[in-house]
């Protein structure tokens, strides 16, 4: 059971990691192109400055959690399945993922011309980190469980 849940917790990782790679090489080209445009625009609003922030505070974000995600793993191979710090490291993967999603493409949002591309990629990383706080909420369910359990003569 544990080389089954290892098997799948590293190719749940690979395909986070190849995930990650595809999105920066999709946007390296939109990038660039955004490069050269701001090149030819001089001056630089303080709009776009705090929207860079924001995105560059969302890598971050993103980075934390996928820390975190690993923290979790590590936890539930060396057979900690059930403790509150597991609950507690899905809760901050799960919120990480749709509250920084949430705000880095409203701030990439307003000058863009063709919002429903980039929100139903939202969306589907938001619906992403709504299932890892289902699974938190499952696993908090099943330690409460387990401590009425232990109570119980």
């Amino acid at each position: 059971m544990k080389t089954k849940l290892n098997f799948l917790c590293i190719m749940l990782l690979i395909l986070m990691i190849v995930s990650a790679v595809l999105a920066v090489m999709a946007g390296a080209s939109d990038f660039r192109q955004g490069w050269e445009d701001g090149a030819e625009t001089p001056e630089t609003t303080a709009f776009g400055i705090v929207r860079a922030l924001i995105i560059l505070g969302g890598a971050v974000v993103y980075l934390y959690a996928f820390a975190c995600f690993v923290r979790f793993i590590l936890c539930v191979n060396h057979g900690e399945v059930f403790t509150w710090t597991n609950v507690d490291l899905l809760r901050t993967v799960g919120r990480c993922i749709v509250f920084t999603t949430i705000v880095t493409f409203s701030s990439m949002s307003f000058d863009l011309g063709n919002l429903l591309d980039m929100w139903s990629d939202a969306f589907g990383i938001i619906a992403e980190g709504i299932f890892i706080l289902i699974m938190a909420e499952a696993f908090s369910i099943g330690l409460k469980l387990k401590e009425e359990q232990d109570l119980t003569i």
